[in-house]
């Protein structure tokens, strides 16, 4: 069992368990220190794991409560040091999460039908078991603070593994780019914010409702048909420009036309309550023209001449031109944020990315492509194939950082380890004994519930 990668339940997956109705009586099943280890945690691990599909073998589920003894001891420790974990932190974290679930159901409205509740308790029940995995992940980062690896480490690691568990690595690719995006014009904002203005003034002398004009003028899916609002939050939910308008703003009454990143808004203060607080917004965002997205598409064919007698010059037209915050300083270089490297798996491109890839080569750029951002804005981009490096089997000259972050995990889990002894032997562990017979790794079995 290693215990180098927690297992984070997921932000509903005891929601999912809890709708299984006669599925467990919960009890406690275990005691580490201050902090206690309950049936149903157990059961949402499993499901967590198996993605729903099974309960897991015996050995399995061992390994699971294990997993979870040893998270209820990082987390009575970070207690202990008093590891700090701001509520603003634990608030984009449940956010962030809240989001990536709202996305996978389609939209906030079947997201809640499934579930039962609003977006907004499911916000409030959460935030203490997010609060605890974050306290959970940055004791972790603690017990091995301080280690550092050295290329001597990564060359004794690598020559420890058998010729015959060397891995193969797919195909991979090392590329950059120039994005420009299309500027709004001054007179569509000021489009927007007059008619928010507009809007705002019709409230306030009681010619229109909320319901009536978020649902046919804003732009915030979550609480477009909903009159705009979102029951309480805790502060930090949002924005800070939001909320500021919102504790700037008198109760009952609306704020004035604000900016985000989102576009503008304005708000109805509904109720505060110290750090909570309900309110309503509509919120709009001023629109690209077509002709200044085709600008874009101009600017960078008038350039291709250029990059394309002398492909040098791609880095220091990235730096001069480019509007993507994440490349332009690199010269262009897309990173790979799962490593942090410039190698990129074939295998893990979208399929457009990878189509024009597969025929190109190294030194050609692409002509402009339009492109749909994250964000649902769009942009125009010219490619550089810079580097194919193809399928092959892993070795430290082409794939150190590979075997760097192998052996860096290797060395995080031998202080874990030993961490992990230490204090077992120092802290009060109790277990269930229905569970006394697993084959732990470590010593839990002090005592049975």
């Amino acid at each position: 069992m290693k215990f180098f990668g927690i297992i984070v339940i997921s932000l509903f997956s005891v929601c999912a368990f809890a709708q299984v109705p006669g599925k467990v009586v919960d009890r406690i099943i275990g005691v580490v220190g201050n902090e206690t280890l309950l049936q149903s945690e157990l059961e949402s691990a499993m499901l967590e794991m198996s993605e729903g599909k099974s309960t897991g073998t015996a050995l399995e589920r061992c390994n699971v409560l294990e997993n979870l003894m040893y998270q209820k001891l990082l987390l009575n420790q970070a207690k202990l040091d008093s590891v700090e974990v701001t509520d603003g932190e634990v608030q984009a974290q449940v956010e962030q999460r809240l989001d990536y679930f709202i996305g996978m159901f389609g939209s906030v409205e079947e997201f809640e039908k499934y579930y039962g509740k609003t977006s907004a308790q499911l916000r409030d029940e959460y935030f203490d078991m997010i609060k605890d995995q974050m306290l959970v992940q940055r004791m972790q980062d603690q017990v091995a603070k301080g280690l550092h690896i050295t290329p001597a480490d990564v060359t004794r690691y690598f020559n420890t593994i058998p010729k015959d568990s060397i891995p193969l690595i797919g195909e991979q690719i090392e590329y950059s780019k120039i994005a420009i995006d299309p500027q709004i014009r001054e007179s569509e904002r000021n489009k927007v914010i007059h008619r928010l203005d507009s809007i705002r003034a019709n409230l306030v002398a009681g010619k229109s409702s909320m319901t009536l004009e978020a649902a046919k003028w804003s732009e915030d899916p979550g609480s477009r048909y909903k009159g705009g609002c979102y029951p309480l939050q805790r502060k930090g939910t949002f924005v800070p420009e939001y909320e500021a308008a919102v504790y700037n703003t008198p109760e009952g009454s609306y704020s004035t036309v604000f900016s985000s990143v989102f576009g503008y808004h304005f708000v109805k203060v509904i109720e505060k309550r110290g750090e909570m607080y309900e309110s309503c917004h509509i919120l709009m965002s001023p629109k690209v023209l077509q002709s200044d997205l085709d600008s874009c598409r101009l600017r960078l064919e008038a350039l291709l001449p250029e990059l394309r007698n002398d492909t040098s010059n791609f880095a220091r037209a990235a730096i001069r031109y480019s509007t993507d915050k994440e490349t332009k300083n690199q010269g262009g270089r897309v990173i790979n944020p799962a490593t942090g490297g410039t190698k990129h798996e074939v295998s893990g491109l979208s399929s457009e990315l990878n189509l024009m890839m597969m025929g190109m080569k190294p030194g050609q750029i692409s002509d402009p492509v339009l492109i749909t951002n994250q964000d649902g804005t769009q942009s125009y981009v010219v490619y550089r194939l810079d580097r194919r490096i193809p399928a092959h089997s892993a070795n430290l000259k082409d794939d150190y950082e590979i075997f760097r972050r192998v052996a860096e995990a290797d060395a995080r889990q031998k202080v874990t380890d030993k961490w992990v002894k230490k204090k077992i032997a120092t802290t009060a562990v109790n277990i269930h004994e229905d569970f006394t017979s697993c084959p732990f790794q470590f010593p839990w079995v002090k005592s049975k519930l």
